[in-house]
C-alpha cells in the first residue's frame, strides 16, 4: 500500500521587526513635546518597525549606467540646493531632510519651498491619518514617504508656514506634485561603501540620511563631525556632496583615513558653515536610513487615488519564498475615469513583477472578472515604485476593479508590503474585509485581515477622470 505524500502548507509569515525599533519602543518620541525648549536644537529621527538590514551593502545602480565620479563633488556649486532652513526646537529634522532631498531633485529646472509644518502636523496623532507621535516629535523616511504617496503633500510653505510650536490644525492643501518614486538606498557596510550615495547625489540630488549626533563629536572651528562608536541614528540630514581628500586632522578625533561627505543640517545658517558640515566616511552611523525623493510629477496627470494604506509600509510578509502575490479590490468613484498607473513598495534591490487589472471581479476573488491589463517588468531599487500604463483602463462610476501584483524580490522572502497597526506607532491603522488579499501562487487567495487584523496591502491605483485636463505627452 502506497503511503500518502504529505503536502506542506506554508502559511504567510511576517518578517522580523527592526531590532533597533524594538530596543527603542519606550523611547519612540525621543524629542517629546514636553522636552522641547526654546532655542535648543533637537535631533528627531526615530526607528521604523520594518527591518531592511538584508539590503546592507548591496549595489543598486547598474554597472553599465554608473556616472564617472570625481574625487569631490558639491551640489552647492551646481545650483541644485534650496536655502538652508531652521527646524527650531522641534524634533522635525526628518521632515526637513525629506524636503531637502525633494527640492534638490527638482532643481535646477523647478524651484520650490515646501511646507514641513504641514507634514509634521498631518502625520501626528492629532490628525485622522497620523502616527502615534506629537506634532513636534520625531519621525523617519517611511513616514514622509507615506505622506507624499497618499497625496497629502508636498504643499507650499506659504500655505502652511513653519512653526515649531504649532500643534495643528489638520488642514489639507492641494499638493504641488505627486511623488512617483522613492529610492531607499541600502545602509553602508563600511567606510568605503559610498558608491550608492555618490551616484544618487550626482544623478538625482540631495540624499536623506540618518546619523547619530552628539555635541562632543562636533568640531565647530572646522564644521566637521566624526562619531567613532556605535549607536542607532537619532538625527536626519541631507548628504549633498563629498571630498575624498578631506583631511582627517580636521575632526576632534582622527579617523583612519581622509575623506568625508558634505552634509546639510536644518539648524539654520548660524550653525556650521552656513548650515553645512563635513562628516567623515568613517563615521559609524552616517549613510544609514537613506532615501531619495525624486520623480515628482505634475498633480494634473492623475486626479484620483485609490488606497487602503494611508500610513504606508509598516511590515513585510511572505511564504518562505521570494515570490508572492498581493491584490486590492477597489470601487471606482462617482466619475467616469481612466486607470493610468499603480504603485507599491518594494523590499528588494532587484525585483521582477507582473501587474494585472481586472474589471468587475467577484467578491473576495481578485483574479476574477474581465482581465483589462497585463504588464510586467523589473525594478532595480528598493522603496516605492510606480508603474504607468501606455493604454489606460476605462472605468465606469461605481465599478469594481482589482489590481493584482506578482512580485519577486531576489534574496528577500517577504515580498508583500503591508500597513498594519503597531502599538505606539500606527494604532490608527484600520482595514475592512474584502479589500486586501495575498496568495502564494496567485490561485488561492486569503483576506489579509484574516491573518492580521486591520492590515492592508501597500498597493495604490492612480486614475484620471475623463473630463479632467491631461498634460500633453503624459498619457
Amino acid at each position: 500500500m502506497k503511503k500518502r505524500r504529505k503536502i506542506k502548507l506554508f502559511k504567510a509569515r511576517l518578517a522580523k521587526r527592526n531590532p533597533i525599533f524594538e530596543q527603542q519602543r519606550n523611547k519612540i518620541s525621543p524629542t517629546s513635546s514636553k522636552k522641547v525648549l526654546a532655542g535648543q536644537y533637537q535631533p528627531g529621527f526615530i526607528p521604523h518597525p520594518l527591518n531592511l538590514s538584508h539590503l546592507k551593502g548591496q549595489k543598486i545602480f547598474s554597472e553599465t549606467k554608473l556616472l564617472r565620479l570625481s574625487s569631490s563633488y558639491d551640489l552647492r556649486k551646481e545650483g541644485r540646493l534650496t536655502p538652508v532652513k531652521d527646524q527650531g526646537p522641534a524634533g522635525t529634522c526628518w521632515a526637513f531632510a525629506t524636503y531637502g532631498s525633494l527640492e534638490s531633485c527638482l532643481l535646477p529646472d523647478q524651484e520650490f519651498d515646501f511646507s514641513e509644518n504641514n507634514m509634521k502636523n498631518l502625520l501626528s496623532e492629532n490628525c485622522p491619518a497620523g502616527y502615534d507621535r506629537g506634532p513636534r516629535d520625531g519621525g523617519n523616511q517611511f513616514m514622509s514617504m507615506a505622506y507624499l504617496t497618499r497625496w497629502d503633500g508636498p504643499v507650499l510653505e506659504k500655505e502652511d508656514p513653519y512653526d515649531p510650536f504649532d500643534d495643528g490644525p489638520c488642514t489639507q492643501f492641494s499638493p504641488q506634485k505627486h511623488i512617483q518614486n522613492v529610492i531607499f538606498i541600502p545602509d553602508r557596510k563600511d567606510a568605503s561603501d559610498n558608491q550608492n550615495i555618490k551616484q544618487a547625489i550626482s544623478k538625482y540630488g540631495a540624499v536623506f540620511s540618518g546619523m547619530y549626533y552628539e555635541d562632543q563629536y562636533y568640531n565647530p572651528d572646522k564644521s566637521s563631525y566624526y562619531f567613532p562608536s556605535y549607536s542607532f541614528s537619532n538625527h536626519a540630514v541631507c548628504l549633498v556632496g563629498w571630498d575624498d581628500n578631506y583631511n582627517r586632522k580636521n575632526f576632534n578625533s582622527e579617523p583612519p583615513k581622509n575623506g568625508a561627505f558634505i552634509a546639510r543640517n536644518s539648524w539654520g545658517t548660524s550653525w556650521g558653515d552656513d548650515g553645512y558640515f563635513y562628516i567623515s566616511y568613517y563615521d559609524t552611523a552616517i549613510g544609514s536610513d537613506n532615501a531619495v525623493y525624486y520623480n515628482a510629477e505634475s498633480p494634473v496627470k492623475y486626479n484620483i487615488i485609490y488606497q487602503f494604506d494611508p500610513l504606508g509600509w509598516i511590515a513585510s510578509v511572505g511564504y518562505r519564498s521570494s515570490t508572492a502575490w498581493f491584490a486590492n479590490i477597489f470601487t471606482a468613484s462617482s466619475k467616469q475615469q481612466e486607470l493610468l498607473a499603480v504603485g507599491w513598495c518594494v523590499g528588494g534591490a532587484s525585483a521582477t513583477y507582473q501587474v494585472l487589472v481586472y474589471t468587475d471581479p467577484t467578491a473576495n476573488k481578485p483574479r476574477s472578472g474581465k482581465i483589462a491589463k497585463n504588464v510586467s517588468g523589473t525594478i532595480t531599487n528598493p522603496g516605492y515604485f510606480t508603474r504607468s500604463f501606455t493604454k489606460p483602463v476605462a472605468l465606469k462610476a461605481g465599478q469594481k476593479f482589482s489590481v493584482v501584483v506578482k512580485l519577486s524580490t531576489s534574496g528577500y522572502n517577504f515580498p508583500v508590503p503591508l500597513e498594519m497597526p503597531v502599538d505606539g506607532y500606527t494604532s490608527k491603522a484600520v482595514a475592512n474585509k474584502g479589500q486586501s488579499f495575498m496568495s502564494k501562487s496567485g490561485t488561492n487567495w486569503e483576506d489579509i485581515t484574516n491573518s492580521w487584523e486591520n492590515s492592508s496591502a501597500c498597493l495604490k491605483a492612480y486614475a484620471s477622470s475623463k473630463n479632467s485636463d491631461v498634460l500633453p505627452g503624459d498619457k
